[in-house]
Order: structure tokens, then C-alpha cells, then sequence
């Protein structure tokens, strides 16, 4: 830091602020390892407006080992805009995607990585199968009128080429409800004291989820989905069918997405439309977080959703998230419509922790806990609902 005070002393004047002085220093310090005063550096070179591949190279590195993944992106990016095929800048450029967990855009900087680089990456290949994970969950409530729910899922990806992936899914919800069986409220019979008689139903849902990412260049990923539910309700059947497109920027330190979901919800039409974004404010995966507002539209109703989750990393192979989705949530899209909630009761809102394990580069298990407050249909009674899931991912 010494060293940089003295040869930038007088920055303004732009006497010593140049070119070869910039080249020299930042080499120097690059091969001494001196990483916080090569990064220093690079901020004084930027504002004197010098600016060039090799120096983006070093400062990349220099952000990378100081394990700023977003910021050494940032610089790396730079180097490919002047030479798509710079080996050392595609080879980081596709490792700090990867370890933002941004598996689709590392894919697609891998198309130009020579063979040597790629393959130890295990990214961007032709793969029938390239992951298959599993989910179940189990929802029990304090209601004798809403017993416990059961989710299940099974899905698989497999990758077209480095940049179009599709996912499969398959799941089955099923819950027993309770209603009464006269006409007279439960209410009104409390008060007469009279005991109530209820009959038993039953909800099973069959569903079936394909969705399409496809990178149409460094900066956009295309995302459109169909969610199709097929509901037995007591004596009735229903069906659901939700088309789903989102269009996602990406930038070094946060993404940002537009999407629109439409289609027949339980024979209605709906529509809803979302914002959010994923952020890395010290550009890793140790502090994240993900916002979004949603607005719905449905016959006789409309509604705004706001849904915030904040990542941190508790080891090296562990990670917990707290979230939370406020406003109504009755016929609600979420995840580009890889959930949807559609229960008979709405719920107030939903808060929860997940911790995250991964094992190694293939396996990883999601346990999820969440607590929603829930609303009798037709009724001003809440209830409690208690949500624990469990999901394994097998990378292949």
C-alpha cells in the first residue's frame, strides 16, 4: 500500500498515472501475490481511465484468490469482450459462475474452453441425465378439519448442449378434509351445544412440470415452462395449466428477471406477473439473497405477493436460508411455476429456514421448514400449518 501511495501521490495532476506505470506495478505485484494492493490498484487505473485485457487478467485473478467470484467475473468479462476465445478469462469466467451457482451461464461460457480445461469443470456436455433429485415433504395443521398433507416429487435434467437444459418433474400431492355434513354452521352448532357430524373427502393431485432454459447470449436466459395439475376434489375433477416465460439479465454481482404466468387455474383464467432478483453484495455465495414482487390477477380477485430469502454460509459445505412470503397466498405461482398453490384455504403468510449440505460436487440435501397461517374456506378461522421437506439432488 506503501509502494502505491507513493507512486499515485498525486493522482489528479495525471502525472504518474499512466500506461507503462500501471502495466509495471500491477505485473509486480501480481507475481509477488500482493492481492489487496493489486486490487487498489486496479481501482485508481479505472478512474485514470486505463483499462486493458492483461490488466483485467491480473485483477480478475487477484479478486478470484481473494474470493470476490462476482468482482473477478466482472474483470474477466471484460478480457472476453475484447477476445472471446482468451482461455485463462473463459476457464474463470466458467469456475465463478459455477461457484455462484449460476451452473446455466457457466455452461454457456463453456462452448469456446478447450477440452483440456472443460472436462475437469464437468460443464456444458450433452447429457441425457444430467441430474435427478427427489423432494417430499409432510404438512400437518391444528385443524380436525385439515389433516396432514403429502407431497412427492421426483424430476431429471438433461442438457440439449451448452446452452439449452431441460427439467422433467413429476409429483402427487394427496390430504383428507373434513366437512359438514348439514347445512347448519359449525358455529351455530357449538353454540347449541350440538355435536357436529362431518363427512370425509379427499385432494389428489397429479402434476407434471417441463421447463426450457436457453441462454441466448452471455448477458440473457430465456425460461418458459408448463406446469399441468390434474385435481380429484371430493366427487369433481379439475385441471390446471399454467404456461410460464421469464427473460433474466444477468451481471457480475446480481441478476435481475421479468416473467409472466397465464393459464387455466382450476377452470379460471390466470394471470401473474413477477419481478425479482438474486444479489451477491460481497460477490459469493457466504451472504445472498433473492427478492420478489408478484401481482395476480384472477376473476374477482387480484393480489400482490412480496417473497425475500437471505442465504449465508455456515461452513464450507453448509448453508442456511431464511424466507418468508407476505400477502395472500391463494392460487399462487412461485419458481417459474415449478410451484403452485392452489389449496381450497388461503393462506396470510409464510415464513421458514432451509439448510442446504452439500456432500461433494454431485450430492446435496435440502431440508426445508415452514410455518403458514391459513384460513377456513368461507370462514374467518385460521389455522396452523407446519411444513417439513426433504430433498436430494444427484448431479451426474
Amino acid at each position: 500500500m506503501i509502494l502505491i501511495y507513493l507512486v499515485f501521490a498525486d493522482p489528479i495532476k495525471g502525472q504518474q498515472v499512466n500506461f507503462n506505470s500501471i502495466d509495471s506495478l500491477s505485473y509486480q505485484l501480481y507475481l509477488k501475490g500482493e492481492w489487496d494492493s493489486l486490487l487498489q490498484l486496479g481501482k485508481l487505473a479505472e478512474k485514470a481511465d486505463i483499462v486493458y485485457p492483461n490488466l483485467s487478467s491480473r485483477l480478475g485473478y487477484a479478486a478470484f484468490m481473494k474470493g470476490n467470484n462476482s468482482l473477478s467475473l466482472k474483470h474477466f468479462n471484460y478480457v472476453l469482450k475484447e477476445n472471446s476465445f482468451n482461455q485463462n478469462a473463459l476457464y474463470y469466467a466458467v469456475l465463478n459462475n459455477k461457484l455462484l451457482s449460476r451452473n446455466e451461464a457457466a455452461a454457456f461460457r463453456s462452448k469456446n474452453l478447450d477440452e483440456d480445461l472443460k472436462k475437469p469443470l464437468n460443464i456444458g456436455y450433452k447429457k441425457l441425465a444430467e441430474s435427478i433429485d427427489v423432494e417430499t415433504s409432510f404438512k400437518p395443521t391444528n385443524s380436525e378439519v385439515r389433516k396432514m398433507g403429502k407431497f412427492y416429487r421426483i424430476g431429471v435434467s438433461n442438457r440439449i448442449n451448452y446452452r439449452w437444459k431441460l427439467n422433467h418433474s413429476v409429483s402427487s400431492f394427496q390430504q383428507n378434509l373434513l366437512t359438514p355434513t348439514d347445512t347448519r354452521t359449525t358455529n351455530q352448532q357449538n353454540r347449541n351445544n350440538n355435536p357436529t357430524n362431518f363427512r370425509k373427502f379427499n385432494v389428489n393431485d397429479f402434476q407434471y412440470y417441463l421447463k426450457s432454459d436457453v441462454f441466448l447470449n452471455e448477458n440473457f436466459l430465456l425460461t418458459n415452462a408448463y406446469h399441468m395439475i390434474y385435481t380429484h376434489f371430493d366427487n369433481s375433477t379439475y385441471s390446471t395449466n399454467i404456461i410460464s416465460t421469464g427473460l433474466k439479465y444477468f451481471t457480475p454481482f446480481a441478476d435481475f428477471k421479468m416473467e409472466i404466468n397465464t393459464g387455466l387455474m382450476l377452470d379460471s383464467l390466470q394471470t401473474q406477473l413477477a419481478f425479482s432478483s438474486t444479489y451477491h453484495p460481497i460477490g459469493n455465495l457466504d451472504i445472498y439473497g433473492n427478492s420478489r414482487v408478484s401481482y395476480q390477477k384472477r376473476t374477482n380477485l387480484t393480489q400482490l405477493n412480496f417473497s425475500q430469502v437471505i442465504g449465508l454460509k455456515l461452513s464450507k459445505k453448509i448453508w442456511v436460508e431464511m424466507h418468508g412470503t407476505f400477502g395472500q397466498i391463494k392460487n399462487f405461482i412461485d419458481n417459474d411455476a415449478f410451484y403452485i398453490y392452489d389449496a381450497i384455504d388461503a393462506g396470510n403468510f409464510r415464513i421458514g429456514t432451509s439448510f442446504i449440505i452439500a456432500f461433494n460436487n454431485h450430492i446435496s440435501l435440502l431440508s426445508n421448514y415452514y410455518y403458514e397461517q391459513k384460513r377456513l374456506y368461507s370462514q374467518n378461522t385460521n389455522y396452523h400449518l407446519h411444513s417439513y421437506s426433504l430433498g436430494l439432488t444427484w448431479k451426474l
